[in-house]
């Protein structure tokens, strides 16, 4: 079992997935004391959830523990819709409309750090595609009754592997890794990532 900090301290690598941060970076980020950062850290690292490089850099370790970091993604939404209450409602009657075995649907890009964003970037990944144009027309349907602008990206699986397997390029898949909330399937979400980059 986590502790909060750790929680806490894993919340901030699964929000920079590509990023790498010293313990001070993270104490500063956090505001929390260095050496209870560093206690944290340290039982992150033998756990096997944070990859620590020749410098000391530490890193998330998107490869293993999808469970937990999938926990941890549902802590960031929670806290993420109780402050956006039209995304919330959006989000919820997306989850209700749509039955589907296999998606990941995430909010990413500058509206992950605005209260009221003026539009938001919606990611939807399903396994078939098949299903691609169905549920682009059913999210812009949901997405229609709203004030808010959302723009909605709707990719396969097989896409998101493609792209996230490109580092350098700039796709739609890479601009998640640094600024997402995962409001469905982050499990999904960080297999098709671990998958993508052996």
């Amino acid at each position: 079992m986590l502790t909060k900090t750790q929680l806490r301290v894993l919340e901030v690598f699964a929000s920079n997935i590509t990023e790498k941060f010293s313990i001070k970076k993270i104490s500063e980020v956090l505001k929390k004391p260095y050496p209870l950062i560093h206690r944290s850290v340290k039982s992150l690292l033998s756990l096997r959830f944070l990859d620590k490089d020749k410098q000391s850099f530490l890193s998330l370790n998107y490869r293993e523990n999808h469970s937990v970091l999938a926990y941890v993604e549902s802590l960031k939404a929670k806290d993420f819709l109780a402050m956006n209450k039209t995304i919330a409602l959006c989000a919820n009657d997306v989850l209700v409309r749509l039955k589907l075995d296999f998606f990941v649907f995430l909010i990413f890009g500058s509206s992950i750090c605005k209260a009221q964003p003026r539009d938001v970037d919606v990611l939807f990944v399903v396994e078939n595609p098949q299903r691609v144009n169905e549920v682009e027309k059913i999210l812009h349907n949901i997405a229609s009754s709203f004030a808010t602008s959302f723009d909605i990206k709707v990719i396969t699986s097989e896409s998101a592997h493609e792209m996230f397997s490109k580092r350098d390029e700039q796709n739609v898949a890479n601009e998640t890794l640094n600024q997402h909330i995962i409001l469905f399937g982050a499990e999904n979400y960080y297999r098709i990532l671990k998958n993508a980059r052996r």
